[in-house]
């Protein structure tokens, strides 16, 4: 674009000048004046057409490079629709990261050596580890004749893809294991993948994308990978380690079925308020028609949450200093009607159905002066990572989050402290069990080096109390499995997690 405008200004800087240097010369009376010669046609993509997708779209509109909506980056700007007027722009971002991490899960339970009968004879996990994640957005415009825009979004990532290890599993559900030998870990997928039309009348998403609460939510600030369920978890010992199926964190988005495909609708701004509804029929995602990690069960078998619906209105304004922003959300989803046993190789109606899924949140933030404040209250009937629902008689749960930033130049500083707290049932024999509680807190700091390019820096803490190997329940309800508290080192009952991380991410 730089080289067709210079191109662009020389040629009209000529056209200027020649009539001038003409006047300056003296021309024979016989001869009548020669009309300057017109300057030649300028390049067919200097300057795009008024009203189509390269002219609206030759700067950037809001879209960030790292999804569309998230802070890292502006895509390129486009010089030249394709063929058929659409304008396709690419984002993305490069992250490395370096992790020192401190987990009781990590650690070895006794220290004996030896392979005898009875012998514990593991070692502990190391404690420094490296990560990178990269992703590739491709966003695609286009302009109707009566001004509407569509397109589409694409997002390509790498992010700790694993295989799948059958070899411990029944064949028709094989176990997730990151570690498994089909999966390289730089594996590519597509997390967000939409169409989308827009006018005046608001934005129609369709497909596979967060629910209307994960784009509009207002969540507390902090710097890059920095948060109650952020980066650092990457590093830490996941479900599949034997921890019961338990996530090593709780507070974090409503459930959206793992970016199930789905419809959003998105309103325009009035009086600085807005309003997005979605719905998924079920919680898989592509263009698959079966579960894919089963060869016997299909998405349309009822054996995960259905009919999910959410809603959210925001608030965004500004009162002389200071800006704020606000919102409140629901979602509601029913519970799986059947399951499949391990020998099973068709879904049977279940004994005992969950409740059906409830997740509220309301999130507000104050920002002036270089501070950033805010906090979010969720509750509902959920479990884990608000992704689970829960079997009958089981309480609620709920987590708050407390969040701040500073920004200084290209420096931002940064903390979070969050509590989460979800009902553990009782065992086999009705005596309860503690509620699980989770408390995070974390500082950080990240430092704009150069367009595009962030150095970050973060230390995160959790303590997790009464972790159960198994999903909560109550008995007399007809439910006939019960897990038992998890113990880490000397027996405890909290898991304890420290994770130092720093790195780089590059924008684009």
């Amino acid at each position: 674009m730089r080289k067709i405008l210079l191109g662009t200004t020389a040629v009209v800087g000529l056209a200027l000048l020649a009539p001038v240097a003409n006047a300056q010369q003296a021309r024979p009376a016989a001869r009548p004046a020669a009309a300057p010669a017109a300057p030649p046609p300028l390049p067919a993509t200097s300057v795009a057409p008024a009203g189509t997708a390269a002219a609206l779209f030759q700067t950037p509109v809001g879209i960030t490079g790292a999804g569309p909506h998230g802070p890292d980056g502006v895509p390129n700007r486009p010089e030249t629709p394709t063929t058929s007027g659409i304008v396709v722009r690419l984002g993305g971002f490069f992250d490395f990261s370096v992790g020192n991490i401190s987990d009781s899960a990590d650690s070895a339970v006794a220290s004996s050596r030896g392979a005898a009968a009875g012998v514990n004879n593991r070692l502990g996990r190391q404690r420094n580890d490296f990560r990178t994640e990269a992703e590739l957005n491709v966003y695609v415009d286009g302009v109707a004749a009566n001004g509407m825009r569509y397109g589409a979004m694409m997002e390509f990532q790498m992010d700790n893809m694993g295989g799948m290890d059958t070899s411990t599993a029944a064949a028709n559900t094989p176990a997730y294991n990151p570690r498994g030998s089909n999966g390289s870990g730089t594996g590519v997928d597509l997390d967000e993948l939409y169409g989308f039309v827009k006018g005046s009348w608001g934005e129609l998403r369709f497909g596979q994308e967060d629910n209307a609460q994960g784009l509009m939510r207002v969540a507390p600030p902090g710097t890059l990978w920095l948060g109650v369920s952020s980066g650092w978890d990457e590093f830490v010992a996941q479900p599949q380690s034997g921890l019961g199926g338990t996530a090593p964190y709780l507070m974090t988005e409503f459930q959206d079925g793992g970016d199930a495909t789905k419809i959003i609708y998105l309103s325009p701004q009035f009086f600085g308020f807005d309003v997005g509804f979605s719905y998924a029929p079920q919680n898989n995602e592509g263009e698959r028609a079966d579960v894919p990690t089963s060869n016997a069960v299909f998405q349309r078998d009822r054996t995960g949450v259905m009919n999910a619906m959410a809603g959210i209105i925001r608030y965004r304004g500004t009162f002389g200093d200071f800006g704020v922003r606000a919102s409140f959300g629901a979602l509601q989803a029913d519970s799986a009607q059947t399951s499949v046993g391990a020998s099973a190789t068709v879904p049977e109606r279940s004994a005992v159905r969950t409740q059906n899924l409830t997740m509220y949140s309301a999130g507000l933030l104050v920002a002036a002066y270089g501070f950033q404040v805010g906090g979010e209250y969720a509750w509902g009937n959920y479990r884990d990572q608000m992704t689970s629902t829960i079997n009958p008689k089981l309480d609620g749960s709920d987590h708050w989050i407390l969040g701040a930033t500073y920004t200084l130049g290209a420096w931002q500083f940064g903390g979070q402290y969050g509590v989460a707290k979800q009902d553990n049932g009782t065992n086999a024999s009705n005596v309860p069990f503690k509620d699980r509680e989770q408390t995070y807190w974390g500082i950080g700091l990240q430092y704009t080096m150069a367009p595009g390019m962030i150095l970050f820096a973060n230390y995160n803490q959790v303590r997790d109390d009464n972790i159960l190997t198994g999903a909560p329940a109550v008995a007399g309800t007809g439910v006939t499995s019960f897990g038992s508290l998890a113990t880490f080192k000397n027996g405890s009952t909290t898991r304890d997690i420290d994770v130092l991380m720093a790195g780089v991410r590059v924008a684009f």
